[in-house]
C-alpha cells in the first residue's frame, strides 16, 4: 500500500520513500519538484476567479477530489499485485475532519466501485486559509455572469455533452446552465470551439488539475484516469455553491450529467473485461451513491442524466438544433486514446460507438481518425482488441439474448423493474447501432 500525504504547505510533508508519497495539494507555496509532487497548480485560482465567497465545506470536497485525482495519476496499476487493483491510503487535510472521517467508509467504498482499487482515507484538520475572491473587474464580471443561472451542466468537449448543452440552451427544459469543463492538454481549444456553436446565455467554469509528479518518478504515471468523474462532479458541486451564493438561492441543486445510456452502463464486452476495461464514470449506481454521500456530508444536490435511456445515435438524431450538432461532431472528442497524439484512433470502444452513432443519425461529416476503414483491422494484432471484443459480444448476445445478465454484470442496478427494463432495452439498442455500423463497413 502506498501512503499519500497531502498538505498545502510543503514544510508539513514527510520525505519521499518507496511507500510514502508526499504531495503539495495546492500551489500556495513554492513547489520543489525534487522533494514532492504537486496535485494542482491552478484550481484555487479558478475558485478565486469566481469573484465571490465559496463555502469551506465545498473547498473540503474539492480538496478531497483533487487528492484522489493526484493519487489516481501517480500510482501505476502495473505496480499492483494483480497489475490492476491498487491499494492507496490518502491523508488529506480538511476543515471538517470529524465529519469526513465518519463518512470515510462510504467514500472509500464509492471510489472502490468507481476505479476498481482499494481506497482508504485519514482526514486531519487543515491549516490552509480559505481562498479569498478576487476583486478585479474581470472577477466581478464573472460573479455577475452567474446571476440568473439555476443549474450546472458538465461540458467535456465530447459529443454527449455537446448534445446536452445544445438541448438545454434550446428550451428542452427550464434550466439555465453553468457549463463546467475539465480541460486536459488539448481539450480546452476543442471545448471553446464547440461553445461558439451554443446559444447564450450560459455561464462557464473551465478548470484543470494537471498533477505534477516528483522528479524522480517523471514519466511513471498512470493513464487510466478512472477517478476523473469524481473530480468532475466535485467541481460541479462547487459550481452549485457558487450559483447559490451569487443568486442568494439555496434551492439550486441540479447537476446535469449528459451521457448516453449505453456508455453510462458500459457493460463488459467479454468476461475478461469485467472491472478492468469497463469504466463506471456515470454509472447510475455511482451517481446515486455519490448523491447520497453528498447529502450525508451536507450537500443537497441532484444528479440528472436526461439521456439515461437513450443511445448515442438517438441523442444525435433527436438533438434540438441539428445544424449546431452537425457542426459540433467534427470538433468533438470521444476517443479513449486522444491524449496520446491529439487524434482520435477510430478503433477503441468509444470511437466505435461514436462512429456508429454518427452513422445512425445519418451525418456525413465526422472527425478525422487514425484508422479510417475498419475492414481488415481484425488482422492487426496491436489494434484489433476492442473491435474483436465488440464482435464477440454481438455474436454471444445474438445466441443467448440475455441482455438482463449483461446489464447486471456492469454493477448494481435500480430495483425498479420499469427502470431495469428501460436500461436493458438501451444497451440492446446501443449494441445494435454498433452492429449496423460494422455491417456497413464490410
Amino acid at each position: 500500500m502506498t501512503n499519500f500525504y497531502f498538505n498545502h504547505d510543503p514544510s508539513n510533508l514527510p520525505a519521499f520513500t518507496e511507500d510514502c508519497h508526499p504531495v503539495q495539494i495546492f500551489h500556495t507555496h513554492q513547489h520543489d519538484i525534487n522533494k514532492h509532487s504537486l496535485a494542482s497548480r491552478q484550481l484555487l485560482q479558478t475558485v478565486r476567479d469566481l469573484g465571490l465567497n465559496v463555502d469551506a465545506d465545498v473547498i473540503d470536497l474539492v480538496t478531497i477530489a483533487t487528492a484522489v485525482t493526484a493519487a489516481d495519476t501517480f500510482e501505476q496499476r502495473e505496480k499492483a499485485e494483480n497489475a490492476w487493483a491498487r491499494k492507496m491510503h490518502l491523508h488529506v487535510p480538511v476543515t471538517d475532519d470529524d465529519m469526513w472521517n465518519f463518512n470515510e467508509p462510504e467514500l472509500s467504498s464509492l471510489l472502490n466501485f468507481l476505479t476498481g482499487d482499494q481506497w482508504q482515507f485519514t482526514f486531519e484538520k487543515t491549516t490552509m486559509l480559505m481562498p479569498k475572491p478576487k476583486t478585479s473587474e474581470q472577477a466581478k464580471a464573472k460573479a455577475k455572469s452567474l446571476i440568473g443561472l439555476n443549474s450546472v451542466c458538465l461540458f467535456s468537449g465530447g459529443l454527449d455533452s455537446a448534445v446536452g448543452a445544445i438541448d438545454i440552451l434550446n428550451g428542452k427544459s427550464d434550466l439555465k446552465p453553468l457549463l463546467v469543463s475539465h480541460a486536459y492538454r488539448g481539450d480546452g481549444a476543442k471545448q471553446q470551439e464547440i461553445k461558439q456553436l451554443l446559444s447564450p446565455p450560459f455561464g462557464e467554469i473551465s478548470y484543470s488539475v494537471s498533477p505534477h509528479i516528483i522528479k524522480r518518478l517523471e514519466g511513471k504515471t498512470d493513464i487510466s484516469m478512472r477517478g476523473r468523474s469524481f473530480n468532475f462532479l466535485a467541481v460541479a458541486v462547487l459550481g452549485i455553491s457558487a450559483l447559490r451564493n451569487a443568486n442568494c438561492d439555496s434551492s439550486i441543486e441540479t447537476i446535469v450529467v449528459p451521457e448516453n445510456g449505453y456508455i453510462s452502463i458500459n457493460p463488459p464486452l467479454t468476461r475478461r473485461r469485467i472491472g478492468s476495461h469497463s469504466t463506471r464514470t456515470t454509472h447510475p449506481n455511482f451517481l446515486e451513491r455519490f448523491e447520497s454521500l453528498l447529502k450525508d456530508t451536507g450537500f443537497n444536490v441532484k444528479f440528472i442524466n436526461p439521456y439515461q435511456f437513450k443511445t448515442k445515435g438517438e441523442m444525435l438524431a433527436e438533438c434540438a438544433d441539428q445544424k449546431a450538432i452537425k457542426n459540433a461532431v467534427p470538433l468533438s472528442v470521444s476517443c479513449s486514446h486522444w491524449h496520446r497524439d491529439n487524434k482520435q484512433c477510430g478503433h477503441c470502444v468509444p470511437c466505435l460507438i461514436r462512429r456508429a452513432s454518427v452513422y445512425h443519425a445519418g451525418f456525413t461529416d465526422d472527425a478525422e481518425y487514425k484508422t479510417k476503414r475498419l475492414k481488415g483491422l481484425i488482422k492487426e494484432k496491436d489494434t484489433r482488441d476492442d473491435l474483436q471484443a465488440v464482435q464477440t459480444a454481438i455474436i454471444r448476445l445474438k445466441k443467448t439474448d440475455n441482455y438482463r445478465s449483461w446489464l447486471r454484470s456492469s454493477g448494481s442496478i435500480p430495483q425498479d423493474s420499469n427502470i431495469r427494463d428501460k436500461l436493458e432495452s438501451t444497451i440492446q439498442r446501443g449494441l445494435a447501432e454498433v452492429k449496423t455500423f460494422l455491417d456497413s463497413e464490410k
